[in-house]
């Protein structure tokens, strides 16, 4: 065995020294590096980083003229290096700092590009917001008109959005997003295809075809980490980016899967790269390739584009809304799978110097980040404890309807929802986003109050801040003195004393998961149809004034709303009745997101007469200035028994304000002629829409076909899409 060269040898050998010092002078100078460079170059590659001797000192008084042979063992004598050996090795580091540089290159242009187009959209939706005149002029402008019909509003191809494609196998996006991420996928794909060069003869490269797939694996792979951050960051609640864009969560959700899928592409195309390499002249096929398996560095690697793959696997749409928990169990230990493989894929083989494991990093600090927060939003809006929550059946539906009162009073307003933990289920750490229906601030006077289930002269009762509180929305019509709501009032003294008069109130429709069960543990309850929880609130999200900035320059607000979708739909109208109660009192500035509204019209259709019934008489029977008109899509026989029932104080209320639609309408919404009877000519009409896919994308089909027509018409949409 040949014994090792210490590095004290090298520093005290004259013909290393000399030799060395002579072939960076000459060669540097050709390649027109400076003095400090050499000196540098010097310093680390001849004494391993030593200060002595220097790179003058070690210059040959007379130049070397005996050259060493290529396969030299001994050094004996100051000599000139190899030409052969020097242009090979040159070429081969040469060629391969290249590939590293364009792999980072590449890669802060996707940066720019993804995030830089998210700060551009933002800081455009700001400038409006902070410029009526700004908006007002976009408004009214031909070339903003054609840019709606044309990009913003309309599906990428066709009309399906919100709606599946058929069998389930995802969404066609929005064609601004379309755009966006056409543009993206063509990026990746030239990036991941261009600048490869090959150098031969190569020291590390038996061919070029080996070559080749090094740097496109090393290109695929480095892109598949660049876009693994950016899809983490996506999938994040309290994504900054929500807070600069006003983007709604599903368009981020969007990006997030086409940016993953992305990533995923490219991580097995690393590994087919690196697999199809030990297949090239020079490489002994499956042997060499078994041999490699075995080393932690590449085996690791197999494990991560696996873990990627099947995370994109379980994450396929069927799969997802029929065993949501499930799925996302999975995609978080696969993720995580995945980040720890990338770790000892990349740390431990090539350590600091390439730079790699900045990008993890990046992964890492985004996912953290958002973990912390939820965690801190969870502790703040519940002051470090429970919230005390309210679940009732709404009477004829799967519809529960969920009173929180929470410690913490923040912000409410239209378009937000919250995210909810019940403990009690089983699953403390499992939360749904519901949207927030209606609110109540302490001391605040309500336009429309839900009272979870009050008669309507029990409700003017309820609105009395003596009688306002956590007993009086709970009490049950039949309960003793002694009964359920004494016992949480006497059991939450603390809380009543910090929640005071505030609440938020959710309709949620049961599915599979934490709603199913927590239907369940109501229907078990003693009466079976309403009980006091333990809530745990992540505070409001959403509710951008960019997302809303149509509505701030409308003269006509119109909702159309499907089924549960009249959740959201509640928020705008308490916002729009609550500002024409204090019109006269505040000024113009002070009046809500909805400044210029002058017509509010909610058109809602439902299949389930029992929640149109519960939301008529608990949301809207006091909201002022708002029209409405029901269309019911179920049974006409039980919904007719089911007002037959009704007793007279009910009748009478339905049929004595001329506010409200008495009953509801039989049969589908017309929705194309439902928007064109609240079209006027010059005057701004702002469409929230708000529903199952199938409604809300032909909604946004005739908004559409009414812009191309001339009419002033923008479209709010809140939707979730699986």
């Amino acid at each position: 065995m040949m014994g090792m060269t210490s590095d004290e040898c090298y520093a005290s050998n004259t013909p290393w020294l000399q030799t060395m010092a002579y072939c960076i002078q000459q060669n540097c100078n050709a390649d027109g590096y400076p003095a400090e460079k050499q000196a540098e170059c010097f310093s680390k590659q001849a004494v391993a980083g030593a200060s002595t001797p220097t790179f003058e000192q070690s210059l040959p008084a007379t130049p070397p003229t005996i050259e060493l042979a290529e396969d030299a063992m001994w050094l004996n004598e100051t000599s000139l290096v190899n030409s052969n050996v020097y242009y090979s090795t040159h070429g081969t580091y040469g060629e391969f700092a290249r590939q590293e540089y364009l792999h980072t290159r590449y890669s802060v242009i996707l940066y720019l590009l993804v995030i830089g187009t998210c700060i551009i959209a933002g800081a455009f939706a700001h400038i409006r917001g902070a410029f009526p005149g700004f908006q007002k002029k976009l408004q009214t402008s031909n070339l903003w008109a054609k840019l709606q019909g044309l990009v913003f509003l309309p599906a990428f191809v066709g009309t399906r959005r919100l709606e599946p494609l058929p069998g389930k196998i995802g969404y066609v996006p929005s064609r601004a997003l379309g755009i966006f991420i056409t543009v993206f996928v063509i990026l990746n794909v030239v990036f991941s295809a261009v600048n490869f060069q090959s150098f031969q003869p190569n020291i590390w490269f038996f061919s070029s075809g080996f070559e080749l797939c090094e740097y496109v694996g090393n290109r695929t792979g480095t892109l598949s980490l660049v876009n693994l951050t950016i899809a983490i960051l996506f999938a994040g609640r309290n994504n900054l980016l929500l807070a600069i864009t006003g983007w709604n969560q599903t368009a981020f959700l969007t990006l997030h899967r086409w940016i993953a899928r992305v990533a995923t592409l490219q991580a097995v195309v690393h590994s087919i790269a690196y697999t199809v390499a030990y297949f090239e002249p020079g490489y002994e096929g499956a042997s060499a390739y078994a041999a490699k398996a075995a080393d932690p560095f590449f085996y690791w690697g197999i494990i991560g584009t696996i873990a990627l793959c099947l995370a994109l696997g379980f994450a396929a749409l069927p799969f997802r809304t029929k065993f949501y928990e499930f799925f996302l169990f999975t995609h978080v230990a696969f993720i995580t799978v995945a980040l720890a493989a990338c770790w000892y894929h990349l740390v431990p083989h090539f350590g600091f110097d390439y730079g790699y494991q900045v990008w993890l990093y990046i992964a890492f600090a985004f996912w953290a980040a958002d973990r912390t927060a939820r965690v801190a939003r969870v502790l703040y809006y519940n002051r470090f404890g429970d919230t005390a929550g309210v679940v009732e059946a709404v009477p004829g539906c799967d519809v529960l309807q969920i009173t929180v009162f929470p410690r913490a009073d923040w912000k409410f307003g239209p378009g937000q929802h919250s995210f909810l933990y019940f403990p009690s289920l089983g699953k403390p750490w499992e939360s749904h986003p519901f949207s927030i229906a209606g609110w109540k601030r302490k001391g605040q006077e309500l336009p429309m109050l839900a009272t979870t289930g009050l008669a309507a002269g029990e409700r003017e009762k309820a609105s009395q801040p003596k009688d306002f509180g956590i007993v009086s929305v709970t009490a049950d019509s039949d309960s003793s003195p002694s009964s359920s709501p004494r016992r949480l009032q006497a059991a939450t003294a603390h809380k009543t004393q910090i929640v005071g008069h505030t609440y938020i109130q959710f309709l949620v429709r049961v599915h599979a998961g934490m709603t199913s069960s927590l239907q369940k543990r109501l229907l078990a309850s003693p009466s079976g149809s309403k009980m006091e929880v333990s809530v745990y609130t992540e505070g409001g999200y959403a509710g951008h004034r960019a997302t809303l900035q149509p509505l701030s320059v409308a003269d006509t607000v119109l909702c159309l709303i499907g089924g549960i979708g009249i959740t959201n739909a509640l928020s705008y109208i308490q916002e729009y009745a609550s500002s024409n109660i204090h019109r006269g009192e505040s000024s113009r500035t002070g009046r809500g997101v909805m400044k210029k509204a002058k017509r509010f019209v909610l058109a809602w259709s439902a299949k389930e007469m029992g929640l149109i019934e519960h939301v008529r008489r608990n949301f809207l029977a006091d909201a002022e200035g708002v029209e409405f008109s029901f269309w019911y899509t179920g049974d006409v026989d039980a919904a007719s028994q089911k007002s037959n029932s009704l007793d007279d104080e009910t009748q009478k209320e339905a049929t004595s304000t001329s506010r409200t639609t008495a009953g509801a309408t039989n049969g589908r919404m017309e929705i194309g002629t439902v928007i064109r009877s609240h079209l006027e000519p010059g005057l701004q009409t702002t469409v929230l829409v708000c529903g199952p896919g199938t409604f809300t994308d032909e909604a946004t089909r005739q908004v559409v076909k009414c812009v191309k027509e001339g009419f002033r018409v923008d479209l709010v949409e809140e939707a979730y899409a699986w």
